[in-house]
């Protein structure tokens, strides 16, 4: 069944002429690497192409090859033939609002997909739709070209944590190593994301890890980016990407939690857990998704009451673990 919508996928891309690459708000490395993987596909193909997010890109993504084609809104008067919807769960993540244009291909890997699209791929088996984009470019005797090996890369190395969460497999690394063999440099890419982090990013995160909340015996552990850190130290260009990640690291911590204050009000929110809490159980009742190790949601209004209510129900899912 899987290679039947794989084919129809290929079909599309091959058959028409004008595509809307589509990620998610609050852009992680899998969304970023994923699109302009894609991207670099479909303009060597001559293709018209359009790569557009739901929101601000990060700025520790910015050494990948076409970084700046990256939009925040689709250009007036451009019109898709496809839209391929990457790592989303459901179209409004993408769109809120408006509509897709034309075929809508949505591609992603979490679970609780709205399977939204006129076609759909959700494989919830890959740790990255890096992984998906791959099997579905490297096909036939068309090599990939080193800028979509080192897109796919990334887009595998963040999602997986570096190799080390759960769902990193034996294809995992087959695919990584075939990257590596197009044209990736893993040296280079580790470089230029894990060493080259800004001073004021550096600063956002000492301040969060300052006034760490631990609660529950030091089961759950939160922390937060208010607005006025945003605004001190460089707005969210400048966010903690791995940030939630570390708090999970810390001993005895089964869920951390990462609260960000945005403008509107609103808020959104990270959740990283270890296997005894699934993450994304507790996200789905917040209204958001992910996977059970790493989730989150966002909300609307005032920041510190959602952020007292979120927590409520976060520790109720934490005192449920035994001691």
């Amino acid at each position: 069944m899987e290679s039947m919508v794989i084919a129809d996928i290929r079909r599309a891309l091959h058959g028409h002429r004008s595509f809307l690459v589509a990620g998610h708000e609050d852009l992680d490395g899998d969304c970023i690497g994923s699109q302009l993987g894609l991207y670099h596909w479909l303009a060597g193909q001559d293709k018209q192409v359009v790569v557009v997010s739901g929101g601000p890109t990060i700025a520790n993504y910015a050494f990948l090859p076409g970084f700046d084609r990256i939009q925040c809104r689709v250009p007036d008067g451009f019109q898709a033939d496809v839209t391929v919807c990457l790592d989303t769960g459901s179209i409004e993540r993408v769109f809120p609002g408006a509509p897709a244009q034309g075929l809508v291909i949505n591609i992603d890997h979490h679970t609780g997909n709205a399977q939204f699209g006129d076609i759909n791929w959700v494989d919830t088996s890959a740790a990255a739709v890096g992984e998906q984009i791959f099997t579905l470019l490297n096909s036939g005797s068309r090599l990939l070209t080193p800028e979509i090996a080192a897109c796919l890369y990334v887009a595998i190395l963040t999602d997986t944590g570096s190799f080390h969460y759960s769902k990193t497999s034996a294809r995992t690394f087959d695919i990584a190593a075939a990257l590596v063999h197009a044209g990736a440099d893993p040296h280079g890419i580790a470089n230029a994301y894990y060493d080259n982090i800004h001073p004021d990013t550096v600063r956002m995160m000492g301040e969060v890890f300052n006034h760490l909340h631990f609660e529950m015996n030091g089961r759950l552990v939160w922390g937060e980016i208010t607005q006025e850190m945003y605004a001190r130290l460089g707005g969210v260009e400048r966010q903690p990407e791995m940030l939630a990640s570390q708090m999970r690291s810390i001993r005895g911590v089964e869920i951390a939690v990462l609260f960000h204050e945005m403008d509107g009000p609103s808020g959104r929110v990270s959740f990283r857990s270890r296997a005894r809490v699934d993450a994304q159980v507790v996200a789905s009742e917040l209204g958001g998704g992910g996977h059970p190790s790493a989730a989150g949601c966002r909300f609307e209004g005032d920041y510190a009451p959602n952020r007292d209510r979120i927590l409520e129900v976060v520790r109720r899912h934490a005192a449920a673990l035994q001691p």
